[in-house]
């Protein structure tokens, strides 16, 4: 396993003490609150600079439910609430899945469960989802299913124990199988795989981004 990776795994208990103690300084977190708003049809959309300039071509900013429908198989659902908070220490953006097919996605989802298929109805309640094009083509998707059907059941984990993941290096798996770069760079500032620093990988492509208006408030 590489060390970048086992180290990744071994963040959260002394990441959490920093959170609780608050005697040291944590990588700044921006933006800290997200307002996605339309711009022009047909504007320019850069994937790195989204969460920070809020504004989305409007003919790519749909409803949550909507960008959930058209979500290609084999796309990262990047799911963001609208701010930060202790439980998504990450930042607002602080999750990572993927369109298997119609209503269904790859997911990884957290302490109390264990990777498998989950419905994409678990993310309606989320203020954002960022629909990412991140290589997959049509003739890899056998491949992609095969391989979260191998994974399914795979524990949670942060700690580098064998056979179990977190969202981010489970997502990464799912594209190693296929032959593409990591879904998620490992970022020295956390000392982890940040989801959110999926925007970041060149060549990521925003599809589409689901607003959920309701959970402005």
């Amino acid at each position: 396993m590489p060390r970048s990776l086992l180290a990744a795994r071994l963040l959260v208990l002394p990441l959490l003490g920093v959170l609780l103690s608050g005697c040291l300084r944590l990588p700044a977190i921006e933006p800290r609150t997200l307002d996605f708003q339309a711009a022009p049809a047909g504007s320019g959309l850069q994937a790195a600079t989204l969460l920070e300039s809020g504004r989305v071509p409007a003919d790519k900013l749909v409803s949550v439910a909507e960008a959930l429908a058209r979500a290609p198989e084999g796309s990262l659902l990047l799911p963001c609430w609208r701010t930060t908070s202790l439980s998504n220490f990450w930042g607002p953006c602080s999750h990572l899945a993927r369109k298997l097919g119609p209503g269904q996605m790859a997911d990884q989802p957290g302490i109390t469960q264990v990777a498998g298929v989950r419905s994409t109805d678990s993310l309606l309640p989320r203020y954002a989802v960022i629909v990412l094009d991140v290589g997959v083509r049509p003739d890899q998707f056998a491949a992609l299913e095969s391989r979260v059907q191998q994974l399914t059941g795979q524990m949670y984990s942060l700690s580098g124990a064998l056979g179990a993941s977190y969202c981010s290096d489970y997502q990464n798996d799912l594209q190693r199988s296929l032959g593409l770069p990591d879904a998620v760079p490992f970022s020295k500032a956390w000392n982890a795989l940040v989801p959110a620093d999926t925007l970041q990988v060149p060549g990521v492509k925003v599809l589409w981004v689901g607003v959920n208006e309701a959970a402005k408030s």
